[in-house]
C-alpha cells in the first residue's frame, strides 16, 4: 500500500477552528467522490516537526493502492466539483510539503483499520549512512510492538520525495524506542481530526 502524506500550516491570522473545519470538510467531501485506487484518508493535528519550521501543524494521510492512483487522485482533488471545498482550505494554508510513503515490514495493512486505530505517535527514523535497513528496522518494529502492546505500522519514503526522514513508524502514545547505534528518531504526537475515532 502507498500513502501520500501532506504536512501543512495555516496563515497565522487564521483561527484554528476555522482551519480545522475547512480541512475536515475537504476530507469528508473527497471521501464521497472516490476515484480509482483511493483507499481512504485521515487528517491529524500534529506537534512540532522539523519540516514545518519546528511549529505545530497538520498531517494528512491519503491511502492509495499504488502510485498509479496518484494521477486520478490529483485530478479528483481539484476537479470542478471539489473547487469550493478545496479553495476553502487552500486559501487558509500558508505552508505545505508532500511526501510519498510505502508500507513495509510488519504491521496493520487495512486502510480502514489504519485510519480508525489509535496510532497517535509517529517515530520518524533515520538510519546510519551506508547500511542496509531491513534487519535493524524489523527489530525496531518488533520492539515497538512489544513495548507499546498495540499495533504498529512501518512506512518508507519513496523516490526521496518529501522533507521528512526515510522511515515512519506509527504506534500509540507510549511509543518510545531504544534504537541501534547510529539510528535516530524524532517523535511527533498527533490528534485525529478526520475521521473522528
Amino acid at each position: 500500500m502507498t500513502a501520500y502524506l501532506f504536512w501543512h500550516r495555516p496563515y497565522e491570522d487564521v483561527a484554528q477552528e476555522a482551519y480545522e473545519q475547512a480541512l475536515i470538510a475537504f476530507h469528508r467531501d473527497f471521501a464521497g467522490r472516490a476515484c480509482d485506487g483511493f483507499q481512504g484518508s485521515a487528517t491529524y493535528r500534529i506537534t512540532e516537526t522539523p519540516w514545518l519550521g519546528k511549529k505545530p501543524g497538520y498531517e494528512d494521510w491519503t491511502f492509495v493502492e499504488s502510485s498509479a492512483a496518484l494521477d486520478p487522485l490529483n485530478k479528483a482533488a481539484v476537479a470542478p466539483a471539489m473547487w469550493d471545498v478545496h479553495a476553502a482550505i487552500a486559501g487558509k494554508t500558508q505552508l505545505g510539503h508532500g511526501g510519498l510513503y510505502q508500507q513495509v515490514l510488519l504491521g496493520e495493512t487495512d486502510p480502514a483499520t489504519l485510519i480508525r486505530t489509535a496510532l497517535t505517535r509517529t517515530a520518524w527514523l533515520e538510519r546510519p549512512r551506508g547500511i542496509r535497513y531491513e534487519v535493524p528496522l524489523e527489530a525496531i518494529a518488533y520492539q515497538a510492538r512489544e513495548l507499546t502492546g498495540g499495533p504498529v505500522s512501518v512506512w518508507r519514503k519513496q523516490l526521496v520525495l518529501g522533507p521528512a526522514p526515510e522511515f515512519a513508524l506509527l504506534g500509540n502514545a507510549s511509543l518510545t524506542l531504544d534504537l541501534p547505534e547510529g539510528w535516530r528518531a524524532s517523535y511527533v504526537d498527533r490528534v485525529p481530526l478526520y475521521p473522528a475515532t
